[in-house]
C-alpha cells in the first residue's frame, strides 16, 4: 500500500497532533518504502553522581579474574547480574558492561564536569572552567538531527548545588566551545516545550498544567485517527506511540492528584514532598524522553539523574549522596548504593522495555538505540579517573560488538590499557564522524608508551 505522511495529514482532520505526528509519520513512511538505512541512531545518556563502583556492576562470575594485558571479553548470557541490576536481566542480550577505561586527563573529585564526555581537564571543585569543545553526546546529536536536536532533562543542577526546577545548567554537556546545553528541570515545562507546540500558555502554571492535560487528550485522539489511516503493518509502532502518550496522561493525572494532596495536608513544599517529587520527576523525565524518542522529536537525550545533594528518601534512604559517599548514615555505603542502583536499573529497564515494544525495520527501536549509563565522577564518590565504568542497553543499530558482552580492559598503565578518549572516538567513528582521536590524550600514558589514542578497533562490527 502506498503511503505518505502528506496524504495522511491531508485526509484527516487533526488537531494539535498534526505538527507532532509529522516526524513519527516520516519514520513510518521510510519503513513503508523499505528504506531501513534511514532508520535513525538514537542515544540516551543517563548521568548519575557519586561514581559507579566497578565491583558493584560486576557479575560474581567475573570477579577476581585478572585480565592481565588482554581484554577480558565474556558473554553475559549464562551469568547472573548483581542483585541490584536484576531488572536488566531480560535485556542481557542487549546489555553491555564496559570497565577498565581510564580518564586521568579529566579532573577527579565530586565531578569531572564537561570532562567525562569532553575528555579534558576542567576547572576546579566548584567551577567547571572554560568549555573547550562540544561534548560527545552533543557531537552525536549533530550526526543524528531531529526537530529537538538534543534534549537535556535534569533532576538537580551542578554537582554540589541544590538547584531545582526551571532551566538548569548542570555543567555536563556542551554544544560547542563556550556553549553549554540548557536542561529542563521541570517535567511539566519540558512537556510543554516538547509536546505543546500547538498551544501557548503565559497565564500561570495552573493554566499551563490544565492545557497540557487537554493537549494529551487531543494527541491520543489524533493518534487513534492516524492509526486507522496507515497500513496495518505499521499498527504495532503506532500502538506503542499511543501507549507512550497514554502513559503521559497517567503521569499528568498523578502529578495533579499529588498537588491536591500537598495543598490539603502540607502547605508549601515540605522536605518530604521535595524528596518525593525528585523521584517522581526521574520517572516523569524518563517517560518524556521515551515518548520524544518514539515520536521522532529527538534522537539524543541527556538526563542528569541526580547530584551529590540529592536524597532518595522515597527509597528509605536517610542520607544525601554526599553523605553516602563519606560513609555516613545507618547503613553501609554499599547497602545504600545497592538500593539506589536497583532503582536506577528499574528506570533503565522500563525505558528499554518501552523501546523494545516498538516495531522498527526488521526488529524494534531498542535495536537502534544506545542507553548509556555513566557517572560524572568516574569510579567513586571522589572519582579518581583510574576507571570509568559504563552500562549500555540497546543494540546501537548493530554498529558495535557490544550487546550481550562484559568487557574489562587492562588496568591503568598496564599494556593494552585504554581511555575514555578511545571510547568516545569509537562511538563517533561508528556513527558517522571519522575523527582520528576525540579529546585530550593522557600525557602520562603517552610518555610511558602506553597510549594508543584512537578507536577501540575490536569493538567495530
Amino acid at each position: 500500500m502506498h503511503f505518505t505522511r502528506r496524504d495522511t495529514l491531508k485526509s484527516l482532520s487533526l488537531g494539535a497532533g498534526a505538527f507532532l505526528l509529522t516526524p513519527f509519520l516520516r519514520q513510518i513512511e521510510i519503513q513503508a518504502a523499505g528504506n531501513s538505512i534511514s532508520i535513525p541512531n538514537r542515544f540516551v545518556f543517563v548521568v548519575k553522581s557519586s561514581g559507579i563502583i566497578p565491583d558493584g556492576i560486576t557479575p560474581n562470575a567475573f570477579k577476581g579474574k585478572d585480565s592481565s594485558s588482554d581484554l577480558f571479553n565474556q558473554d553475559l548470557k549464562d551469568v547472573s547480574l548483581p542483585s541490584s541490576m536484576r531488572a536488566l536481566e531480560p535485556f542481557k542480550d542487549q546489555l553491555s558492561i564496559v570497565q577498565g577505561l581510564s580518564g586521568k586527563m579529566c579532573r577527579g573529585g565530586h565531578s569531572s564536569w564537561f570532562g567525562m564526555m569532553g575528555v579534558y581537564m576542567t576547572g576546579g571543585e566548584f567551577d567547571a572552567g572554560a568549555i573547550i569543545r562540544a561534548t560527545a553526546d552533543a557531537e552525536l546529536a549533530k550526526l543524528n538531527p531531529a526537530p529537538f536536536n538534543h534534549l537535556g532533562l535534569a533532576i538537580k543542577g551542578k554537582a554540589l548545588s541544590s538547584d531545582y526546577g526551571g532551566t538548569m545548567y548542570p555543567g555536563i554537556t556542551a554544544v560547542g566551545p563556550g556553549q553549554e546545553l540548557p536542561f529542563h528541570g521541570s517535567p511539566d515545562i519540558a512537556y510543554e516545550q516538547l509536546f505543546g507546540s500547538a498551544v501557548s500558555s503565559n497565564a500561570g502554571s495552573e493554566k499551563r498544567f490544565k492545557m497540557q492535560g487537554n493537549l494529551l487528550d487531543f494527541m491520543v485522539g489524533d493518534i487513534k485517527k492516524v492509526t486507522k489511516a496507515i497500513p496495518s503493518s505499521e499498527h504495532g509502532k503506532m500502538d506503542a506511540y499511543l501507549h507512550a502518550f497514554e502513559e503521559l496522561q497517567v503521569r499528568h493525572s498523578k502529578l495533579s492528584s499529588m498537588k491536591e494532596q500537598v495543598a490539603a495536608n502540607a502547605p508549601g513544599y515540605s522536605d518530604k514532598f521535595t524528596s518525593m517529587v525528585e523521584e517522581v520527576r526521574q520517572e516523569a523525565h524518563f517517560d518524556l524522553a521515551t515518548a520524544a524518542l518514539i515520536a521522532g522529536l529527538t534522537n539524543v537525550v541527556t538526563i542528569r539523574l541526580d547530584n551529590v545533594d540529592m536524597t532518595y528518601k522515597r527509597l528509605g534512604i536517610d542520607q544525601h549522596n554526599h553523605g553516602i559517599g563519606h560513609d555516613e548514615g545507618t547503613k553501609s555505603q554499599s547497602e545504600y548504593r545497592d538500593i539506589i542502583q536497583k532503582h536506577h536499573s528499574e528506570l533503565l529497564a522500563t525505558m528499554a522495555n518501552k523501546l523494545r515494544a516498538v516495531p522498527e525495520g526488521d526488529g524494534n527501536m531498542l535495536d537502534n538505540t544506545m542507553i548509556i549509563f555513566l557517572s560524572d565522577s568516574s569510579d567513586n564518590h571522589h572519582g579518581s579517573g583510574m576507571e570509568w565504568p559504563y552500562l549500555i542497553v540497546g543494540g546501537g543499530g548493530g554498529k558495535l560488538k557490544l550487546p550481550g558482552r562484559y568487557l574489562r580492559y587492562p588496568k591503568y598503565g598496564e599494556t593494552g590499557c585504554r581511555t575514555i578518549g578511545d571510547w568516545w572516538t569509537t562511538l563517533l567513528n561508528a556513527y558517522g564522524n571519522p575523527i582520528k582521536y576525540y579529546g585530550n590524550e593522557d600525557l602520562v600514558l603517552k610518555q610511558n608508551g602506553c597510549s594508543h589514542a584512537g578507536p577501540l578497533e575490536e569493538l567495530f562490527a
